[in-house]
């Protein structure tokens, strides 16, 4: 039997939680939610947990509820100025050596 491979809509993010618990569970393929998921791990590892590896590439974390977030659409002025900063400083989640200052 061949290897199915998946298509781009079956490689989906769920993301689950209750009322009840503090934490949420985060089952995603995506690359760039895969990293920083790995990064957040491994500089909080006792709060972002790998629960499982699935198939191809895909990934279950379980994660503090605080950190799931919804926001607003960026302004356009917005999403300018974070291409401005991402050429002249990076992409956070790239450069494991620089701090990045999640207060601001």
């Amino acid at each position: 039997m061949g290897r199915y491979k998946l298509t781009l809509a079956e490689q989906e993010t769920t993301i689950n939680f209750d009322n009840e618990l503090p934490t949420a569970n985060i089952y995603t393929h995506d690359l760039r939610l895969i990293n920083k998921l790995k990064e957040l791990s491994e500089k909080y590892p006792d709060q972002f947990i790998l629960i499982r590896k699935g198939p191809q590439r895909a990934v279950a974390y379980r994660i503090p509820k605080r950190c799931i977030g919804i926001r607003p659409p960026y302004s356009e002025e917005r999403k300018q100025r974070q291409v401005r900063d991402a050429k002249a400083n990076g992409l956070p989640f790239s450069n494991p050596k620089k701090e990045v200052d999640h207060n601001e």
